[in-house]
């Protein structure tokens, strides 16, 4: 290698370090709440917003691991919405975590973030150590991480605030309509992105997990095109029905067959379900709270809940023995454990789940024809 292409590689080098010795903030909403510390070893980076759904988890575990590890560990939450948006939300939804505002999406920008919830754990030095979805950010990383990274530094020396001329508030976008769908063409979501906004629910995600929403099914259960899987945010009504003005709006047809396979079996012929008093998050909060061991439902259908269910197991569900109810009940699921599940669902619902083989429909979609 010659002594022009090391010089580069060097250049290159110092550049990438440089550009990792700070995060930069337009405003700070509040510091953190839990942290012992003005200064930390490690920085964890929690890109989120609002209307995330996963995000509202995805800050509650990382604030449980801020708790156990409040001395060289300090998390900030960043959004790029405008800060009178976060701090409403925050108000009926209060967190311990530090919050920061990245108005002009610079941070964001810099570091790639296209899908969210997102996380990034830097040092001392600005060095970028993990990334990824926080929820894959475990109590071990965080401890192995920490043993090889000693050195401290201020927080507001890493985490730096950059003040930007404060611009007039938007209202939140409403549509005129009961139904509204248009095509996002510069963003991807990992996972569907599943909001209320006053009388509506708002989808962002790909059109194949916005139609296995609609008709509470799984991903796997429809078939569509790469060409016409494209990213839509879509506005419904509440109470109505989207999928048939999603698909007469995108000139699409539906068409559905039954497959054998394996399926969830529940005979719900003796199922007795919770009232609505068992869990009460509020108003305005999430419907769910759904991590590695358990479904935490309030206010939801059976039908609803099920749909989750089966996500979760990503195993399609079939009942039998009776019609389920359509009323709103509580729920708390098991689903890590096949057996404990199954334990799970007979004492406390009367639900008996056996895996077996059954029908289950599946649904292509295609382009409608001339």
């Amino acid at each position: 290698m010659n002594l022009y292409k090391r010089l580069l590689i060097l250049i290159c080098f110092v550049i990438s370090s440089f550009s990792y010795g700070q995060i930069r903030f337009s405003e700070t909403i509040q510091t953190s709440k839990t942290a012992t510390n003005t200064e930390a070893s490690l920085f964890f980076i929690d890109f989120w917003a609002t209307w995330c759904k996963p995000c509202v988890y995805a800050s509650e575990y990382l604030g449980v691991l801020q708790k156990q590890y409040p001395d060289r560990f300090y998390v900030v939450s960043l959004s790029e919405e405008n800060p009178d948006v976060v701090k409403r939300f925050l108000k009926k939804h209060p967190t311990d975590l530090a919050v920061s505002i990245d108005y002009k999406g610079e941070t964001f920008k810099a570091n790639n973030t296209r899908t969210l919830p997102y996380g990034l754990l830097i040092n001392a030095n600005g060095t970028v150590l993990w990334k990824g979805s926080p929820t894959d950010f475990k109590k071990t990383d965080l401890e192995h991480y920490l043993r090889q990274n000693t050195k401290i530094k201020e927080v507001n020396k890493v985490l730096k605030v950059q003040k930007i001329k404060e611009e007039v508030f938007k209202a939140d976008y409403m549509p005129s309509d009961d139904f509204e769908i248009k095509q996002l063409k510069n963003e991807t979501f990992e996972t569907l992105v599943s909001s209320s906004r006053g009388d509506y629910t708002v989808y962002k995600g790909d059109l194949k997990s916005i139609i296995a929403k609609e008709k509470k099914i799984l991903k796997s259960q429809v078939q569509i095109a790469p060409t016409l899987n494209k990213t839509y945010e879509v506005y419904i009504k509440k109470g109505g029905n989207g999928l048939f003005p999603i698909l007469e709006e995108l000139k699409l047809d539906i068409f559905h067959s039954e497959i054998q396979g394996e399926v969830l079996m529940l005979d719900i012929s003796n199922m007795i379900c919770w009232d609505t008093h068992q869990i009460d998050w509020g108003e305005n909060t999430a419907n769910y709270l759904i991590d590695d061991t358990q479904i935490q439902a309030d206010n939801v259908t059976f039908e609803d809940v099920m749909f989750q269910l089966a996500s979760v197991l990503n195993l399609p569900l079939a009942t039998k023995g009776a019609e389920a109810d359509l009323d709103k009940h509580d729920w708390q699921i098991h689903h890590r454990f096949y057996n404990l599940m199954q334990t799970n669902l007979e004492d406390a619902y009367g639900i008996k789940a056996t895996k077996e083989k059954g029908r289950f429909k599946t649904y292509m979609i295609r382009k409608k024809t001339p």
